[in-house]
């Protein structure tokens, strides 16, 4: 059994001399058959998760390691969070502060775990003020003892690695205001954003010295970014100054560091070298994405990794095995020593794991070449 938890370490330290490193993320797929209580294909019908990948012969990118799990947030005595139903498929969330409450709907659907908000918790200016609120008082604390669980189970298959909150203007649009929202705050009241994205920096440090206080070896700034949305000029004015903070104070703990680009990333390519980041994560290539694997690698250079870079629709039948498997050598090529393979950005419920572990024997038979 291959111990890919060493092998990842001498990916991300340059020490893998040669080796591809495939490490796929299958999240989504299981998700929906779980959901939906469809068997996996076989020759893996009830198996676990963990198990799949060491059948399969590959490493398994561990979020299990998530935020909310391993690093809870603790609010102040001040704030009190209530929720309740409010019928099957939707529910609301209240957060009561001195300041004034915020309130959110979510739905969830009946495909998946997923779910939407349906109101947003910050509408207004005053909203927002409250969110800063509550922002400034929340702390962190490393849960050891979950850590420690998790990697008794899933620690053979590769690094824990965590997400960082997301940078600022990502949390706004994503989490708290939605797109249309966070445009208007801008336009609206912008000092109001700007104090919110300074206390964002803070807390932020907050949680990024509990996961250095962890041993985690590195960290990924889980913002979901897509070119179209957030454009050049707010990328510039708002995201990259936090990335090169987060970097250089990381980089100082000896801590790998990555962000995850799972949208068209064409329009900030150009930036990714000024970011600091040892590597981006999820850049998805055509045929489903809007760049090319050689556009990425002439923005990456010769030092940063690209994570991923295997489009997830080639997984689907609809596609020749042909397209993944000259995709796969594709990657290999353009970046030796500075890839570490998997799917851009998930395997989808319709892909197979029949071929993701075609690229497993793939790969496992060129590393043994070597």
């Amino acid at each position: 059994m291959m111990d890919f938890n060493s092998f990842n370490r001498e990916v991300i330290q340059g020490r893998a001399n040669g080796r591809v490193f495939w490490q796929p993320r299958v999240l989504c797929w299981f998700g929906d058959r779980d959901y939906l209580k469809i068997p996996y294909e076989a020759p893996y019908a009830g198996m676990h998760r963990a198990d799949i990948y060491r059948s399969i012969g590959c490493s398994d990118r561990l979020y299990h390691f998530f935020r909310d799990t391993m690093i809870p947030f603790y609010l102040d005595d001040t704030i009190k969070a209530t929720g309740r139903k409010i019928d099957e498929l939707r529910w609301e969330d209240t957060i009561e502060t001195p300041v004034g409450s915020i309130t959110a709907v979510y739905r969830s659907n009946t495909s998946n775990y997923g779910a939407f908000p349906e109101k947003w918790p910050v509408e207004t200016e005053e909203d927002l003020k409250v969110l800063i609120y509550i922002q400034e008082r929340v702390s962190y604390r490393f849960d050891k003892t979950i850590y420690d669980d998790l990697f008794a189970k899933y620690g053979d298959l590769g690094l824990p690695i965590l997400n960082v909150p997301r940078t600022n203007l990502q949390r706004l649009m994503i989490e708290s205001m939605g797109v249309e929202g966070t445009i208007y705050a801008l336009a609206d009241y912008p000092d109001t954003v700007a104090e919110y994205c300074k206390i964002c920096d803070i807390s932020d440090k907050r949680y990024m010295d509990a996961a250095i206080e962890g041993g985690y070896e590195w960290l990924c700034f889980g913002d979901n970014v897509h070119g179209k949305v957030l454009p050049p000029n707010l990328f510039i004015k708002y995201v990259l100054p936090v990335y090169q903070a987060r970097n250089e104070y990381l980089h100082k703990h000896g801590i790998f560091t990555t962000a995850h680009w799972d949208g068209d990333s064409k329009p900030l390519l150009p930036y990714a070298r000024e970011t600091g980041l040892s590597a981006i994560e999820a850049i998805t290539p055509l045929p489903q994405g809007d760049v090319t694997l050689a556009e990425a690698r002439e923005a990456l250079g010769g030092e940063m990794y690209l994570m991923d870079g295997v489009a997830a629709i080639l997984f689907d039948e609809i596609y020749p095995l042909e397209m993944l498997m000259a995709q796969v050598r594709e990657c290999i090529e353009l970046f030796p020593d500075r890839l570490i393979m998997g799917i851009s950005d998930e395997l989808s419920s319709t892909g197979t794991l029949e071929r993701v572990k075609r690229v497993a024997d793939y790969v496992n038979e060129y590393n043994a070449k070597l």
